[in-house]
């Protein structure tokens, strides 16, 4: 009888524990980028340099992902005030969300989509 106790219960505590988990990534649209940037936001462009030069959203910082000191250059960004970022098409952001958020950052939005989602304005 504990045994079936045991198996029954186990996996709901496993799900219970699971769903306790931190997410402090929301993904967000175009649209809604668009509403933000009339306030004063930190807005960071993931993608290369050379992909920021050719155009970028206006007020955007570039912090490449996949360079060697992302970690060491998020550093210099508040924690504690919201965050956006965005790459090409999603996936680059997605994975320097992840990491702004093992570094502590607590308010982080994605573009979906990324730049190519985005119909907005952009500047070289």
């Amino acid at each position: 009888m504990k045994r079936i106790l045991f198996l029954i219960f186990c996996p709901l505590l496993f799900l219970s524990c699971k769903g306790q988990e931190k997410n402090n990534v929301k993904k967000i649209t175009a649209k809604e980028l668009d509403s933000a940037l009339k306030d004063k936001i930190q807005l960071v462009d993931v993608r290369t340099p050379a992909e920021f030069r050719q155009g970028h959203i206006k007020s955007a910082k570039n912090v490449d992902v996949s360079n060697a000191d992302f970690e060491k250059r998020i550093q210099q960004l508040d924690k504690n005030k919201p965050i956006y970022v965005y790459c090409r098409s999603g996936h680059r952001s997605n994975m320097a969300a992840r990491k702004m958020e093992k570094a502590g950052f607590s308010m982080i939005y994605d573009l979906k989509g990324g730049i190519n989602a985005w119909s907005g304005e952009t500047v070289q």
